[in-house]
């Protein structure tokens, strides 16, 4: 029997299940120092982060449970080196930055956050046909040295071999990063501001009125709310995604375009643009067209059967790119959208940065290429 939902909260233990509902429609606290909106991966970073520098009492809130959202649909591939042929420079130092940030978080988190090394395998790819700035340590395979890898290939593939990338289950590190956190309730649901001046000076929530210091918005895409001036362009985009049943086939960590090896020889495959679907539901033709393409590649699993296929939504911005800014016009608000395919990746290393600008009110470097000005410039 297929599970239609994603794999990771089976993987989690009771007790992370339950404390994925924490605070479950209960406000202790009504005037935090801060309150960071969205309980998904970047907005858990992010209060871990203001709590962590000692910012003061931090309330975490969500309308739903913690990763209830794109973050629990992710396929948590923390992959930075491959954006290389994809990405602009920029934000290729983001996710470099934050692949660090993730190795420190999982020395420095009690049991750690769950981070596994894995090295990242593009089949197929020929070193004239990418950009001039490689990957730091990529290694050129033949067919030969592919077929060693992965036996069983229906063709022949070169590859490109990159070592100590890493993958994460979103859940438990959403639950290992929030378990520091004093003050979090889920089911409670931001309503509207009320703004003085520059300053939101109280959050409407549907369990009651919150007074914070600041607020960080961290909510996938830009927050709707009454009482908020804000207009910044995005959308979502639908993506299908399986685990496969266990295979005795061992992959060499993550094999592009084809799957990621996981927990009991298990693959995770998909991760599908599905534009211009907003439905809900998980469409059957496209989970058999991952399989297809999987057996394609890998004859050797046919018949191999599907235990979970799941479908989620990521948010994004016309060109691709995150905003990390403040709220445009107010001195004590923060925001974070649009992060698409590199949330899971980029939310340490965001919400690091986030926290330190609170903290010193001082913009951070490089600041107008995570702009939310940037659009406003772009219609002008």
């Amino acid at each position: 029997m297929t599970v239609q939902s994603a794999v990771w909260r089976d993987q989690l233990t009771p007790e992370e299940r339950v404390f994925l509902g924490r605070g479950d429609g209960q406000l202790t606290i009504t005037a935090p120092d801060i309150l960071v909106v969205g309980g998904g991966i970047m907005g858990v970073a992010t209060a871990a982060a203001c709590n962590d520098i000692g910012l003061g009492s931090v309330l975490l809130i969500d309308t739903g449970r913690l990763g209830s959202g794109a973050t629990g649909g992710a396929t948590g591939l923390l992959i930075p080196e491959p954006h290389v042929w994809s990405d602009a420079e920029p934000f290729v130092d983001l996710e470099r930055a934050s692949l660090e940030r993730w190795r420190e978080l999982e020395k420095a988190v009690p049991d750690g956050v769950g981070l596994t090394e894995v090295d990242w395998l593009g089949l197929a790819p020929h070193d004239s046909g990418f950009a001039a700035h490689q990957p730091r340590a990529v290694e050129w395979l033949n067919p030969g040295q592919v077929g060693d890898l992965i036996p069983g290939l229906a063709r022949p593939m070169e590859g490109a071999l990159i070592h100590r990338q890493a993958r994460v289950n979103p859940l438990r590190a959403v639950v290992r990063m929030a378990a520091g956190l004093r003050f979090v309730a889920t089911g409670v649901a931001a309503t509207g501001v009320t703004i003085r001046g520059d300053q939101i000076v109280s959050v409407n929530t549907s369990e009651g009125v919150v007074t914070p210091g600041a607020v960080v918005f961290a909510t996938g895409q830009p927050p709707v709310l009454d009482g908020l001036p804000l207009d910044i362009p995005a959308d979502r985009v639908k993506g299908h995604l399986l685990v496969t049943e266990p295979t005795t086939l061992r992959l060499p960590g993550i094999v592009a375009p084809v799957a990621t090896q996981i927990e009991d020889g298990r693959l995770l495959a998909g991760g599908t643009f599905d534009v211009g679907d907003e439905t809900p539901a998980v469409r059957q033709d496209v989970i058999d067209g991952i399989m297809a393409g999987l057996t394609a590649v890998l004859p050797e699993l046919r018949g191999l059967g599907v235990a979970y296929q799941w479908c989620c939504f990521r948010p994004r911005h016309p060109d691709r790119r995150p905003v990390i800014d403040r709220v445009p016009g107010l001195a004590n608000a923060w925001l974070t959208s649009g992060h698409f395919r590199t949330g899971i990746l980029n939310a340490p290393a965001t919400a690091s940065v986030l926290a330190r600008w609170i903290a010193s009110g001082e913009q951070p470097a490089e600041r107008g290429t995570w702009s939310a000005s940037r659009f406003a410039r772009r219609a002008s």
